[in-house]
């Protein structure tokens, strides 16, 4: 593994920024609940989630949408705690934006993946995204009974409970950053009751 180039951590840091300008520029009055740019371990992860927790609940919203949002927020993290490719230091160079207009919630991550990695993802989102609530359901459910489980931990598991729990497509771009690394970027949407 290698370290990122100065060029591609810029322009890293340019995706996270531009990120944070389109929820505040958005037309649509939205705001930003929190933000983050770094490596996510399990302390920052925890951190994280009772802070999201505390702002959804301080935005006057049911304890039920704070629970669904969160439950979201769990799978994100989760992915780039786990799935995220990591530099030669160590560093994941990952990003989370997270905001909240009168109707909705939006999650907004990024992280580097390991270029290999790029076909089989944009497969999967593509399957994903090609199924409704229902099949999205019946896969969830056989997917649990198979007992395939990764080195990781997962059994592909992540992704399709974003797609079942998410109130929209969901929302992702791969780039290239060199022959090693790729950088992901997706978006989660969630209703407010």
């Amino acid at each position: 593994m290698t370290t990122i180039a100065d060029q591609n951590l810029e322009w890293i840091q340019t995706l996270y920024q531009s990120s944070l300008n389109r929820v505040l520029h958005s037309g649509v009055k939205e705001n930003i609940l929190l933000s983050q740019y770094g490596d996510f371990n399990q302390s920052k992860i925890d951190s994280t989630l009772k802070l999201v927790e505390a702002a959804v609940l301080e935005s006057g919203d049911k304890r039920q949408t704070m629970k669904r949002f969160n439950a979201l927020l769990v799978e994100v993290l989760q992915n780039i705690s786990l799935h995220s490719a990591s530099d030669k230091t160590g560093h994941q160079h990952a990003f989370i934006v997270i905001s909240r207009s009168s109707v909705e919630y939006r999650l907004i991550s990024g992280n580097l993946v390991l270029v290999e990695d790029i076909p089989g993802l944009e497969q999967r989102f593509e399957q994903l995204n090609g199924m409704d609530k229902n099949s999205l359901r019946k896969l969830y459910i056989e997917t649990l009974c198979n007992d395939e489980f990764s080195f990781k931990g997962g059994a592909g598991l992540g992704l399709l409970t974003l797609a079942k729990r998410a109130d929209q497509k969901l929302r992702y771009e791969f780039h290239t950053l060199d022959g090693t690394y790729g950088y992901f970027q997706m978006e989660v949407n969630m209703g407010i009751e």
